[in-house]
């Protein structure tokens, strides 16, 4: 580079630097009604992420953890909800704007489980494949069970790994018609030594390895501090290879990394979390790192990248994209009529930010009664602007983005809504396409988990059931397609996967549901979910892992 050609380029370097200055500070601490940017999507917002790094344990320093009692479970489960429960108190209350209409779609349909799809030819028919009962998710066989069950799985062909709450593991060789215990969780480091709950799974084709993650807390009754911890299972029938303890506050005592979950992208393992501090109670920031995927799998030092993103005092959480290729995107609801949509490409430090006008969206505690029992299974979190269920899905050219509501004016029950944003030349190029809806006019819908498959069709698990002003059935898993068979923006079909007759008994319902591609059938999906069958207790708990998706199932 030539002397002029060097000047020249440090000098438009200082200007960028200038006006990025100038743009970070309304972009990333914004309150939650203010605009950052023009909203059309065209202004990006950059922010540089920070390197870090994760170092191996391998499999022979594991080190068993000390046991729980159903009670100290029970406590630690009761305390994070409660954490969290003071944390978005501070968040204002939203609702969609008075004299904007909401969102509209043609309505959509939940079939029962023993019903079957309905189509002219075979090449548009939903098909479950498998749905198999998870009989050791409800005990305490392989670790311990949990009435919130959260169940999270990913598979190898016949292999699969199947995990959740509040710590059991265990894997099949027979696509889920039996299971086996894998090893318990073991301890944690001193200033979180005990496995928690909130886990999550992925199977990387590429590198023939499953990545599973869990919440680690410093104590059985309360918490004050936390860890992340990834797992690294070269094998679905063997014993973890090594684990990456990720620390997002190593000089503190006094944060939870909650809530985290797990994507990829084509180098990189994306895990997330929501920061909160425990001793002023308040969140934080939603942190998001990623790590070189290669060296994990090896189990070696890891070299990544993290950021925290901001917005004041008003909480928002993200979550890892599904079905990134060389770009990561995840997503929030910035207002009840705004997205704000993240990229991070692979080849790249910085993660991009656009806004996005929709139309108003409305959010809330919903009314969901239902089951044998007539209790309400959405809670506060389950249609709040928070997040804690927004989802992303990245498709081969569009980005969707996923948020349960509360009921509304033209929508009776909570119901879901989506943006979906056409792909341009670069990251950030999107332009809104359409809005789909997915409600139903006799229950209630929400905690959509979405996965991506190798035709860039996106699978949904959802949970169904309740109504608003009660009576509704049992809320229970369902799962469902949008792609050109079912493209929006509404009349969706979804099927129920598991029997349920009970409703929760304490306003809560599983988090952690998971889509992910189906392996080596590129074209179906895996999924989890489940309800309750003659009780709200652990054994109650009817856990399921389906594999679906449309024409024949490779074999």
């Amino acid at each position: 580079m030539t002397t002029r050609y060097q000047a020249l380029f440090k000098r438009r370097w200082r200007i960028g630097l200038m006006a990025l200055a100038m743009l970070l500070p309304v972009a990333w601490t914004g309150s939650a009604g203010a605009q950052a940017a023009p909203s059309n999507g065209t202004h990006v917002v950059y922010q540089e992420s920070a390197p870090t790094s994760a170092t191996p344990t391998l499999a022979k320093d594991f080190k068993p953890a000390a046991p729980l009692t159903s009670q100290q479970q029970q406590a630690m489960q009761d305390a994070l909800f409660k954490k969290r429960q003071r944390m978005a108190a501070r968040v204002p209350r939203s609702v969609g704007q008075r004299g904007v209409p909401p969102v509209t779609a043609p309505g959509s349909r939940v079939e029962d489980v023993s019903s079957r799809a309905k189509g002219p030819t075979a090449s548009n028919a939903l098909v479950i494949a498998r749905n198999n009962r998870n009989y050791v998710a409800t005990g305490d066989a392989c670790g311990q069970a949990s009435k919130l069950a959260e169940p999270a799985a990913a598979n190898d062909g016949r292999n699969v790994y199947y995990t959740g709450n509040f710590q059991h593991q265990e894997f099949s060789t027979d696509r889920g018609a039996t299971y086996s215990c894998a090893a318990p969780y073991p301890a944690g480091p001193a200033e979180a030594p005990y496995p928690c709950c909130d886990t999550d799974v992925v199977y990387d084709q590429t590198r023939d390895v499953t990545f599973h993650s869990a919440f680690y807390v410093n104590d059985r009754t309360d918490m004050t501090n936390s860890i992340v911890r990834i797992f690294v299972r070269r094998s679905i029938p063997s014993p973890d290879n090594c684990y990456y303890d990720i620390d997002l506050d190593p000089a503190a005592t006094d944060v939870l990394a909650d809530f985290p979950h797990l994507g990829l992208s084509k180098k990189f393992l994306y895990v997330s979390a929501n920061r909160g501090s425990t001793v002023e109670e308040r969140w934080l920031s939603a942190a998001m790192s990623r790590f070189n995927l290669d060296q994990l799998a090896a189990c070696h030092v890891a070299s990544g990248r993290t950021i925290n993103v901001t917005n004041g005092d008003n909480q928002r959480v993200l979550v890892p994209g599904s079905g990134a290729g060389k770009v990561m995107y995840f997503s929030w609801v910035n207002t009840p009529t705004q997205w704000r949509v993240f990229s991070w490409p692979d080849n790249s430090t910085a993660v991009g930010s656009t806004l996005h006008d929709v139309g108003a969206m409305t959010f809330g505690d919903p009314d969901c009664r239902g089951g044998v029992n007539n209790t309400d299974w959405a809670g506060e979190f389950a249609a709040g602007i928070e997040g804690f269920n927004v989802q992303t899905a990245i498709s081969k050219n569009a980005v969707n983005v996923w948020v349960p509501t509360d009921s509304d004016a033209a929508h009776s029950n909570a119901h879901i809504v989506g943006a979906e944003f056409r792909l341009g030349k670069r990251p950030n190029d999107l332009t809104l396409v359409q809005q789909p809806v997915i409600a139903f006019a006799d229950q209630c819908a929400g905690l959509p988990a979405v996965g991506v498959n190798d035709s860039g069709d996106q699978g949904l698990a959802i949970a169904v059931g309740g109504r608003n002003g009660g009576g509704g059935p049992a809320v229970t898993a369902a799962v469902g397609i949008k792609d050109k068979y079912s493209n929006g923006p509404g009349g969706f079909v979804f099927r129920k996967v598991a029997e349920a007759t009970h409703n929760p008994d304490n306003n809560r319902f599983g988090d952690y549901f998971t889509v992910r591609r189906n392996s080596p059938c590129g074209r179906y999906f895996d999924a989890t979910g489940y309800g309750y069958i003659g009780g709200t207790k652990a054994p109650n708990v009817n856990a399921r892992y389906v594999e679906f998706g449309r024409g024949a199932y490779c074999r």
